[in-house]
């Protein structure tokens, strides 16, 4: 707590009391002359202060203050301000004297009431992040491959057309070029087959079935 705060704090309880002590000992006096019994003439004027001193701490609470706070206070003061001058002497002097202690509480808790209100600040726009525009889709051209780009229709949903099927030779035919071929020297039954295309066993059958 700083010294600020301390003279503040100091003050307002000083003006307080005074205000407190001369409006019970004034509302006291005025309800004794108003024909009052003592015990209520003694017990009035607290239900005056009582109200006032609720009134202020619900005024510099720190939050906005409610009509009802200000109308509590206002008829506490205007009570003890009237209780004031009208057990003061019939002169101007001595009714200013006596009514300012109501006076000075009343502007102690307007100061304060106004300077426990909090700046409001405007709370600061949230910026939500908005995500970056996903790249458009390329689209995808044949594959790039070191033999050439591929048919992007090829797979194995669409195979390659099959290739055309070779035409046999009769048997005769083969016999014929397989005795030939064997007649030439160097020649042996594996040549003679791959020059055929036919297997080895293909060629031995061939040849035995003469």
């Amino acid at each position: 707590m700083n010294a600020r705060r301390v003279a503040s704090l100091a003050g307002t309880v000083a003006v307080t009391v005074i205000a407190a002590v001369g409006s019970y000992d004034h509302m006291r006096e005025l309800a004794l002359r108003a024909g009052q019994t003592p015990l209520l003439a003694t017990l009035l004027p607290l239900s005056v202060d009582g109200m006032i001193l609720v009134a202020t701490l619900a005024l510099n609470d720190g939050r906005r203050s409610r009509w009802s706070a200000w109308l509590a206070f206002l008829v506490g003061v205007a009570a003890s301000l009237a209780a004031n001058v009208l057990v003061a002497k019939p002169d101007a002097v001595s009714r200013v004297v006596s009514a300012w202690p109501a006076v000075a509480l009343l502007l102690t808790v307007e100061v304060l009431a106004r300077s426990g209100r909090a700046a409001v600040v405007p709370a600061e726009p949230v910026v939500t992040p908005q995500k970056a525009p996903e790249p458009a889709a390329q689209p995808q051209g044949p594959e790039v491959t070191p033999e050439g780009p591929s048919d992007p229709h090829s797979g194995p949903d669409n195979p390659e057309p099959e290739q055309p099927r070779r035409k046999r030779r009769p048997v005769a035919e083969t016999r014929r070029l397989a005795a030939a071929m064997l007649a030439e020297p160097g020649n042996n039954r594996e040549k003679v087959a791959a020059a055929l295309g036919i297997t080895p066993r293909r060629l031995r059958t061939v040849l035995n079935a003469a």
